[in-house]
């Protein structure tokens, strides 16, 4: 049984265009997707006349009409958004921090809807499917818009537990807290509350756990450690790395031991470890990484033999 697995991929056009061709290209026909599916920031842009000012990467830029779909497709490939705007709109904005979330919220739904619409289309002809959840960067209407496309293709896996071709493809979204409050965290002990009623029931040598946070203490949960001000810690002249992970997540794949876990969140921890379970079993845990801000889709195939139950092999992939 063969799947393709990628996460963060934060809204990026250009990756989610590749998400949706990655089926074809590395002949799997499931993808699941771990998590934070939205973009990391609404750039404004007001319209003045037959020219747009807007706020570019920090640099402030006014284009012409006929040099704005260039401008336009810079911001979606970043995985941001934008919003055109006359001068009472913006007005209107400016340092409304509520009116602002809802119209990020608002471009980040609609973006989401279109990219299941195109990923439906392609999954469709050749009989794939696309399991699929919201991140911690996300929000929880996000859940509501996948269970509105739910069917024979896309299939919503937060807080449940699915068959993909007779293995149990275990998701969960949710995060331990982070210095940012992002909009789906919960505490250490939420998350192993959450956990353990998902999988107490179920068969777990059958099971694959797409997680998004990774578990604590492993080479695919090193971010940079930051200071108070949230600025990266230097020592030595070398970015300082801790552990970022969840100690919930590591606790409950010790339990219950299964076939694989596969991560997101820690875009920098690209990489494969493994967890000693309480039964003796090394669990191979993974995380593909993430640059979609380049415009780069990380990705892992992941294969697993039926028979044996185990992880037979793995390859990373960037494309």
């Amino acid at each position: 049984m063969r799947f393709f697995f990628t996460a963060d991929i934060h809204g990026s056009e250009i990756v989610s265009n590749k998400l949706t061709n990655a089926a074809q290209f590395y002949n799997v026909k499931n993808i699941v997707v771990g998590g934070d599916l939205a973009g990391k920031n609404l750039v404004p842009i007001l319209k003045e006349g037959d020219k747009y000012r807007l706020n570019l990467f920090g640099e402030q830029k006014i284009v012409k009409e006929n040099e704005l779909p260039d401008i336009e497709k810079e911001i979606r490939n970043a995985g941001e958004y934008y919003k055109i705007m006359d001068k009472d709109e913006y007005e209107k904005a400016k340092g409304d921090e509520a009116r602002i979330e809802d119209l990020f919220k608002e471009e980040a739904m609609s973006n989401l809807e279109a990219f299941l619409a195109k990923a439906e289309e392609k999954l469709k002809r050749i009989g794939g499917k696309l399991y699929i959840m919201p991140g911690n960067d996300d929000y929880d209407e996000f859940n509501e818009l996948l269970e509105k496309h739910a069917g024979n293709v896309i299939v919503p896996i937060d807080q449940k537990i699915v068959d993909i071709e007779g293995f149990n493809l275990l998701g969960y979204g949710y995060s331990n807290p982070t210095p940012w409050n992002t909009p789906r965290e919960k505490s250490e002990k939420e998350i192993y509350n959450d956990l353990k009623k998902l999988v107490e029931k179920e068969d777990n040598e059958k099971s694959i756990f797409a997680i998004h946070v990774p578990p604590y203490n492993t080479k695919i949960d090193k971010a940079p450690k930051l200071d108070k001000e949230l600025r990266q810690v230097i020592s030595a002249g070398n970015i300082e790395y801790v552990s970022v992970g969840s100690t919930s997540v590591r606790r409950i794949i010790e339990e219950y031991a299964p076939i694989v876990g596969v991560h997101g969140h820690v875009h920098e921890a690209m990489g494969i470890d493994y967890i000693r379970a309480k039964n003796g079993k090394d669990v191979p845990v993974i995380n593909p990484g993430s640059v979609y801000s380049s415009g780069m889709l990380n990705g892992v195939i992941i294969e697993i033999n039926e028979k044996s139950r185990k992880l037979e092999r793995y390859i990373f992939t960037k494309g």
